[in-house]
C-alpha cells in the first residue's frame, strides 16, 4: 500500500509513496484541499514553491538525489501538506531517505514522541533537515572525484576523456545548485510564517536548515569555480600541446621545400645545370642544403623557439 499513516497524540503524518488514483481518493476524501493544489499534484516536476492559505500550506521541495549508475544528479520531489494537526508527504517517486525517516519515527518511540509532540511544524523540519543533510555525501562524492581529476590533469594526462570528465562534473555541480538555490528561499520563508501549526518558536530551527542551505551553496561555490579553472587549465595545456606538433609539423614542411626545390630542377630535362652530369657534385649540394637546414633548426632549439 502507498499510504502510510504513523500517529502520535494529536499528529498525523501520512506518507504517500506513490502518487496514484487511491491516494487521490484518499486525499479528496480526507481532507479539503484546493482544486489547484490536485492539479499540481498530478501535474509535470513542479518548480519549488510555497502556497499559503487559510488552513494550511502547501509546498513542493526539490532534494538533490545521487543516481550511482549514470553518476548523475537527479532532481527528488517532495510535496507536503501541513494543517492543524497533520502532515502529509508526497513523493511522485521513491525515496530511501523518506522511507528510512518514516520507519525510524515508527520503531523508536522516544525518536517518534522527540520529533512529533511537538506539532506537523517541528516534524517537517526534522524531515526536512534529514533530507538536505543527506545532500552532504553527495557532495563529498563529487568532491573526492574532482580532487582525483585535479591530479590527473597535473600529472600530464589532458585528453578528450578529461574533458568529458570535467563537462559530467560541471553538469552536475549545476544540477545540484539549480536544485538548491529555490529551497534557500523556501526554507527562508517558513521562519515569515506564522501560524497556529508553525508559530514564531520554530523559526530558529528553519533558520539553522537555512544556514545548512547557505553552506552547502558555499561549497557548491567552490566546487564551481574549481571546475572552471581546471577546465581552463586543460584547454591551455591541450593548446600548447597542439601548438608543439603543429610547430614541429611546420618545421618539417619548411625543411623539406628546399630540397623539394633543388630535386624539382634537377628532375626536369633542363640543359646546362650546374653539375648535371656529375651524380657526386649535385648530391653533395643536397648534403650541403641538409646540413644548412639542421644547423638552422639547432640554432632555433638552442635559442628555445622551437
Amino acid at each position: 500500500m502507498s499510504i502510510k499513516v504513523l500517529k502520535q497524540k494529536e499528529l498525523t503524518w501520512v506518507n504517500i509513496d506513490k502518487l496514484d488514483n487511491e491516494a487521490l481518493a484518499y486525499l479528496k476524501e480526507n481532507y479539503n484541499f484546493h482544486h489547484l493544489d490536485y492539479e499540481d499534484l498530478q501535474g509535470e516536476v513542479q518548480t519549488p514553491k510555497i502556497d499559503v492559505y487559510k488552513n494550511y500550506l502547501f509546498l513542493v521541495f526539490h532534494f538533490p538525489h545521487w543516481n550511482s549508475v549514470s553518476q548523475k544528479v537527479k532532481s527528488h520531489e517532495v510535496d507536503v501538506f501541513m494543517g492543524d494537526g497533520y502532515l502529509i508527504t508526497i513523493q511522485h517517486t521513491k525515496s530511501k531517505e523518506i522511507k528510512n525517516f518514516f520507519y525510524r519515527c515508527t520503531k523508536n518511540k522516544k525518536v517518534k514522541a522527540d520529533w512529533m509532540q511537538t506539532g506537523p511544524g517541528h516534524l517537517l523540519y526534522r524531515l526536512t533537515e534529514a533530507l538536505f543533510r543527506n545532500s552532504q555525501p553527495i557532495l563529498d562524492t563529487i568532491g573526492k572525484q574532482i580532487s582525483e581529476l585535479e591530479n590527473e590533469i597535473y600529472s600530464g594526462e589532458q585528453d578528450t576523456k578529461t574533458v568529458k570528465e570535467l563537462a559530467i562534473h560541471r553538469r552536475n555541480i549545476l544540477q545540484f545548485r539549480r536544485i538548491l538555490d529555490p529551497q534557500r528561499y523556501l526554507i527562508s520563508n517558513l521562519t515569515h510564517i506564522r501560524k497556529s501549526f508553525l508559530d514564531e518558536s520554530l523559526a530558529i530551527y528553519f533558520d539553522n536548515v537555512s544556514d545548512y542551505l547557505s553552506k552547502i551553496w558555499s561549497i557548491t561555490d567552490t566546487y564551481r569555480d574549481t571546475i572552471d579553472g581546471l577546465h581552463v587549465t586543460v584547454e591551455s595545456l591541450i593548446n600548447h600541446r597542439t601548438n608543439k606538433v603543429i610547430s614541429a609539423l611546420t618545421v618539417i614542411s619548411v625543411s623539406l621545400l628546399p630540397l623539394t626545390l633543388l630535386s624539382g630542377i634537377y628532375g626536369m630535362n633542363i640543359a646546362g645545370l650546374p653539375h648535371a652530369q656529375n651524380p657526386f657534385w649535385v648530391w653533395m649540394m643536397f648534403i650541403g642544403m641538409l646540413s644548412f637546414i639542421l644547423i638552422v633548426i639547432a640554432v632555433m632549439k638552442k635559442k628555445k623557439w622551437l
